[in-house]
């Protein structure tokens, strides 16, 4: 390559950062394995139906000692559902779910907890007032420019996301039978029909975590099947938990002896629990009780 091409692609590397994408339509497109570095830690899935969001989580750290506690917690007068590091030492917060079906989950560097937790701050307010904000997924990037990899996911019930790397911030909107791919780094995202891997969305979405292949690493993977349930006290949103522990076959790998511990509001699941991806352990079910008749009339217009 001569110099004026060095210098033009300089350019255009240079143009993109920064850039918000439209994302609306996200095609297949393989990880490349150039990039397959074992800091590469964690990953978000997220598949879209009518009434239901299925999301996954997987721990890819390369120093994976530490488990993950899954709790319910309080945001703004709603109940969520947190799944964080259990490191005493210091402060990760993966992946939050509200009781009316936003998401927001958070992959990289947990190394400085001022910014962990600024990420965390900015988080909240998006799902406190239910507005994926420009603004607030430029301040999320600007944090990410300092250490260079790393994913922001956020997602609002009806399908609307926005994806925040380093270089880049996307937005777009999953449509039903839809899901997304969010590694730590911009070239493995990518997304399709869920159908095409599994009918029944959890298992489709163990199916995609087993094939994408950016984590050297892998550990367990959470999985959270958010959708209208019947209690003793009326149809109401809940979550239903399952853990897998992700071998890394499919994609070449052995990291079945990576899988981690993890409690379940405070009940603990040592690691030879877990199954083996594909198989999953289905750990039991969350139901946000504090919920209005607002669930049932959002469930018939998600029917629509």
């Amino acid at each position: 390559m001569n110099l004026k091409k060095i210098f033009l692609f300089v350019c255009l590397i240079v143009c993109l950062s920064g850039a918000v994408i439209c994302a609306s339509d996200v095609g297949e497109a393989d990880f490349d394995s150039d990039f397959n570095e074992s800091h590469f830690q964690c990953c978000s899935f997220a598949i879209q139906e009518k009434d239901e969001t299925v999301f996954a989580f997987r721990q890819d750290a390369e120093f994976g000692d530490d488990g993950v506690l899954i709790h319910n917690d309080n945001l703004n007068n709603q109940e969520i559902i947190v799944q964080e590091i259990d490191a005493p030492d210091s402060h990760f917060i993966h992946a939050m779910i509200t009781e009316d079906g936003w998401i927001a989950s958070h992959g990289g560097d947990s190394s400085n907890d001022t910014e962990t937790r600024d990420i965390e701050n900015i988080a909240c307010e998006m799902l406190a007032s239910k507005n994926i904000s420009s603004d607030s997924l430029s301040k999320i990037q600007k944090i990410f420019n300092k250490y260079g990899y790393g994913h922001f996911f956020i997602k609002a019930p009806d399908g609307k996301y926005g994806v925040i790397y380093n270089e880049t911030v996307l937005v777009g909107k999953l449509n039903t039978g839809e899901f997304l791919v969010i590694p730590n780094e911009y070239y493995g995202f990518r997304g399709g029909n869920y159908t095409d891997y599994a009918t029944d969305p959890v298992d489709a979405i163990v199916k995609i975590c087993s094939y994408e292949d950016s984590g050297t690493n892998r550990r367990n993977l959470y999985s959270y099947d958010y959708k209208l349930q019947d209690t003793d006290n009326g149809k109401k949103y809940g979550v239903n938990i399952y853990v897998t522990n992700d071998n890394g076959h499919n994609v070449g790998l052995n990291t079945s002896e990576f899988v981690n511990y993890f409690y379940f509001n405070n009940d603990f699941y040592p690691p030879s629990v877990i199954p083996e991806n594909p198989d999953k352990l289905y750990v039991g079910d969350y139901i946000f009780e504090n919920q209005s008749i607002f669930s049932v009339i959002k469930n018939q217009i998600f029917q629509k």
